[in-house]
């Protein structure tokens, strides 16, 4: 089984916008951003696959870390997973840092 999450915000990651203007019209009010220091709802989307099946997706409002990985993801969705497949089980991840974690 290989696994992987991503990240998704509501908001640009960059805090950039990229524009094309007129010279000397800089700070023209039509080309300025009003930002806020909040960065918007993110959510992170886990799931994984194995040929002919999948698990379920695990979506989470919070940042990952070590303890979520080992008892949420690890033990409600991976361990689970395995019970079903055969003995020849192989759970391959990313190597993210919360995924390497000594807890």
């Amino acid at each position: 089984m290989f696994s992987d999450e991503s990240g998704f915000s509501l908001q640009s990651d960059s805090r950039r916008t990229l524009i094309w203007r007129a010279t000397g019209i800089r700070y023209h009010q039509g080309n300025t951003i009003e930002r806020h220091r909040y960065s918007g709802a993110g959510w992170l989307v886990w799931g994984g696959i194995i040929l002919g099946s999948r698990t379920d997706l695990h979506v989470q409002s919070v940042t990952m870390t070590g303890h979520i990985y080992r008892d949420v993801i690890l033990e409600q969705h991976v361990r689970l997973f395995r019970g079903a497949m055969s003995a020849e089980f192989l759970f391959m991840d990313d190597n993210a840092r919360p995924h390497r974690e000594t807890l």
